[in-house]
């Protein structure tokens, strides 16, 4: 019954909202000739996008946001491999994407492994979400550049059942076991991840260099990443309406994950824009759309790495959303594409 209430309310509700983002787009063409206003397909992609996060129940949401039928359809096996670990106890699950992954082994011939972990605000997606990105990743750069990337996407605990430091713990166990279990070197191995993902990047190589038994990874990529819980900057207000991330959905899932670890929201474990010791950290890719709510605080974060003297690259992409560089069908412009080619040039730009 609840299932139905939702669906019900859904359409009810997007019955309404998509008129006005229809008319919204065309009054756009009449009074905002001046400047970049979201497409007629992004509006309403951001208005449906919304309303799911909003008015529906949490397990649909993650039954609509899963990859899993992509890899059990079988069509994908010959890039997909679920790997056989002796860590299911410490909660996390991860698969390995390769070319040829039914010859391949996790380390073995490969330039880089690319530890990812997905968005989805801590509280859904999964491991194989992203599963033609991660796809679209190594080829193009086995066509530029003739390297092997292998890609291990992290299946991390979720909130609410598993808040704060769950996922965070999760990404660093995988770690340990790239090195100790599969004598992986740091110098090979480079932490992504998109919106909450890419959170969970940037806290844990921040765990690694306050400690001393285990260097950080040689890179981070970031793909609109999350990195503060407050959600009160400007860009979350001239945003709001033009975003595929619902404020409000936003903050819940940042109190979910929170959960009853006595953290504030704008403890550097969860935000990791009030860090402080970012001194070690390794070189950092990061892009964000100009219509995305998290805008403000990605490009604050990355002046604080500039003034610490971290290497970085980063790209603002006009006119696009959340989301933009991790999805194609979010992406406006080539916008997706020529994020490909930037992480490419990143990465091993200075390969023959």
């Amino acid at each position: 019954m609840d299932f139905i209430l939702s669906v019900l309310l859904c359409t009810l509700v997007l019955a309404f909202k998509i008129p006005l983002a229809i008319l919204a787009y065309f009054t756009s063409l009449f009074f905002d000739k001046e400047c970049l206003t979201p497409s007629l397909y992004q509006r309403i992609t951001a208005t449906i996008l919304k309303t799911f996060e909003l008015y529906l129940p949490l397990w649909l949401l993650r039954k609509l946001f899963s990859g899993s039928e992509k890899f059990t359809r079988g069509k994908q096996n010959h890039w997909v491999k679920k790997l056989n670990t002796s860590n299911e106890e410490d909660g996390w699950e991860g698969y390995l994407i390769a070319d040829g992954v039914d010859r391949a082994e996790i380390g073995k011939d490969a330039d880089m492994i690319i530890l990812y972990a997905h968005g989805g605000g801590f509280v859904f997606g999964d491991a194989l979400f992203l599963l033609d990105t991660y796809i679209d990743w190594i080829k193009a750069w086995k066509l530029s550049y003739g390297v092997r990337t292998q890609i291990l996407s992290l299946d991390y605990l979720l909130a609410p059942e598993h808040p704060f430091p769950a996922a965070r713990d999760n990404m660093l166990e995988c770690y340990q076991w790239l090195i100790n279990e599969k004598k992986i070197s740091p110098s090979k191995i480079a932490f992504a991840g998109d919106s909450s993902g890419g959170n969970l990047a940037i806290i844990s190589a921040i765990h690694l260099i306050n400690q001393a038994y285990t260097d950080p990874p040689a890179a981070l990529i970031l793909l609109s990443p999350t990195v503060s819980g407050l959600g009160n900057t400007r860009s979350f207000i001239d945003n709001a309406s033009n975003d595929i991330t619902d404020v409000t959905w936003f903050n819940n899932s940042t109190n979910l994950y929170v959960g009853d670890s006595n953290l504030l929201p704008s403890c550097p474990m969860i935000s990791p824009l009030f860090e402080s010791q970012l001194l070690g950290l390794p070189k950092v890719f990061a892009c964000v759309g100009s219509f995305d709510i998290f805008l403000d605080d990605v490009t604050a974060f990355i002046g604080k790495l500039q003034q610490n003297n971290i290497k970085t690259e980063f790209v603002v992409d006009d006119a696009n959303m959340h989301g933009y560089a991790a999805t194609r069908a979010l992406s406006r412009g080539g916008a997706y594409d020529n994020t490909v080619k930037r992480i490419g040039k990143f990465l091993y730009g200075e390969k023959n």
